[in-house]
């Protein structure tokens, strides 16, 4: 029954299973007069009703207390399909028993049968609840998705406790101390302690002989499995990790933790009943062994001589933060709702998870610190590809390198200069879509001159001049030119950037 001046509409199966052929017969004429989207289907069984649901999208279910003497109505709760319950005046008990289903909702039987005429309106109103309903939960789920991403990738320890102390979630950085956050997983957390430290940090352990005492927040127990909040939770707790006995040794760490609901029970509707806390925390790392209780790691003690971090620590710990910021801005940008926003943020996201991946680009050649960069670009085109992953364009680029180390300042410029080419060139949408030529960037040096080229289409190039021509559009490409005291030459479909590395 498809609307035929809207091919574009898509058909909603419904199930129409009333005990009633009349009522069935002139409601699938006024969906037919009407050129309603709804394609009807009508069991005779149950048996049949299940086949119908097993294989097609059904949208809703049209029902009475009489189809199949009320057994179908008796398991609506077990199919997750809101619905229309077609009912006498003296059906009030059952209405109210079966209706649970914010979506679902009832017409009550008229002797003239003119209900009948308002059983389209009603299924209109249950469909346009259902599709709230999903985009509400796909948003909801799309929220979660992304806190999750950004809580898998700090740098800190982030868990859940039940209210036995058993983890209930732990985040990949767990796997600093050689564990798997799976293998973690309704183990309870004295497995992270060392066995001598368990009574001192457990509830188990040191509540009982406080009972009746007032400690005052000053003096409150530092517990890992924390059950208060606000002022009386846990900071700063100082403490010593094992690793995983497979790799030995240990971690020393600052803990936070504090009260937080784990579980709620249903009492009635509206009513909840709160069932257990457990616990949430923070673990960071103390990098500074000569001081395992502090809490923060700042710029001083990096050049403290006295247990100074290394150098390898303080790229790790910078690299960190970035991805961290990185995560936030990219979280930002599927909150925007406009296209230039969503845009922008996403091409100040590249920016810098592209400087991130420098600090994992570096390596020590004679004694000096410099990145390596062809595995740096490679890192950057691969993070290029995967944020333009519906581009076609962007996934044919070809990197060729020269075995070549720069400094870190020479290496972000340059890292910087060919994603924000790049990114120039991907807003040249319909010049691409004609002329979908394969991209190739080669970093070469000679004499201590460093050549970078960069080929694809002419066409392309010839639309890049219109823009630096123009207005300040790749202003950013000639400040950083500029920065690194080089010089640019076009020709047909290539670009050429050359600067001195010495």
């Amino acid at each position: 029954m498809t609307n035929p001046n809207n091919n574009d509409t898509v058909e909603k199966n419904i199930i129409l299973a009333s005990s009633l052929n009349l009522e069935c017969e002139t409601l699938i004429e006024i969906i037919q007069e009407k050129k309603l989207p709804y394609r009807i289907h009508q069991p005779q069984s149950l048996k049949e009703f299940d086949e119908i649901s097993k294989n097609l999208d059904i949208s809703l279910i049209i029902t009475d207390l009489e189809f199949q003497n009320g057994s179908l109505v008796d398991w609506l709760s077990l199919w997750p399909y809101p619905f229309i319950l077609l009912a006498y005046p003296d059906s009030e008990d059952k209405i109210d028993a079966i209706l649970t289903d914010e979506a679902s909702c009832f017409i009550v039987r008229r002797e003239d049968n003119q209900h009948i005429r308002f059983i389209p309106n009603m299924i209109n109103k249950v469909l346009h609840v259902k599709e709230s309903r999903s985009v509400q939960n796909s948003y909801i789920k799309v929220s979660e998705k992304q806190y999750m991403n950004l809580v898998q990738i700090l740098p800190d320890i982030i868990y859940v406790l039940d209210s036995d102390g058993h983890f209930t979630f732990i985040n990949n950085t767990v796997r600093s101390l050689g564990w798997e956050p799976m293998e973690l997983i309704g183990k309870h957390f004295s497995i992270l302690l060392f066995e001598e430290d368990v009574p001192k940090v457990s509830r188990n352990s040191i509540l009982p002989g406080l009972r009746g005492r007032i400690t005052g927040n000053d003096r409150a127990p530092k517990l890992f499995d924390e059950r208060r909040t606000g002022s009386r939770m846990t900071r700063g707790l100082r403490l010593k990790l094992k690793r995983k006995p497979t790799l030995g040794g240990s971690m020393n760490v600052s803990l936070t933790s504090y009260g937080e609901i784990s579980s709620i029970g249903y009492t009635g509707f509206q009513s909840e009943e709160i069932e257990g806390l457990g616990t949430a925390g923070v673990i960071r790392e103390n990098r500074n062994s000569s001081h395992p209780g502090t809490s923060d790691i700042n710029v001083e003690s990096i050049f403290n001589t006295e247990g100074a971090l290394t150098h390898d620590e303080v790229m790790h710990l910078i690299n960190n933060k970035l991805q961290v910021l990185s995560s936030l801005v990219s979280l930002k940008q599927n909150l925007c709702s406009d296209s230039f926003s969503r845009s922008s943020l996403n091409e100040v996201q590249i920016q810098i998870y592209t400087l991130s991946l420098v600090y994992q680009n570096m390596v020590t050649v004679d004694g000096k610190v410099c990145v390596q960069m062809d595995s740096y670009i490679d890192d950057i085109i691969k993070h290029l590809v995967s944020s333009y992953a519906g581009n076609p364009w962007i996934q044919q680029i070809d990197v060729h390198c020269d075995s070549v180390h720069l400094d870190e300042d020479p290496a972000i410029t340059v890292s910087l200069f060919i994603s924000e080419l790049l990114t120039i060139f991907l807003k040249l949408e319909e010049v691409i879509k004609k002329d979908c030529v394969p991209v190739s960037i080669t970093l070469l040096v000679n004499e201590g001159i460093a050549q970078m080229k960069l080929r694809t289409s002419e066409e392309i190039f010839a639309e890049y001049q219109k823009l630096s021509n123009g207005e300040d559009h790749t202003l950013i490409v000639t400040t950083l030119v500029e920065i690194l005291n080089g010089e640019i030459f076009m020709d047909k479909g290539s670009l050429t950037l050359f600067f001195n590395i010495d």
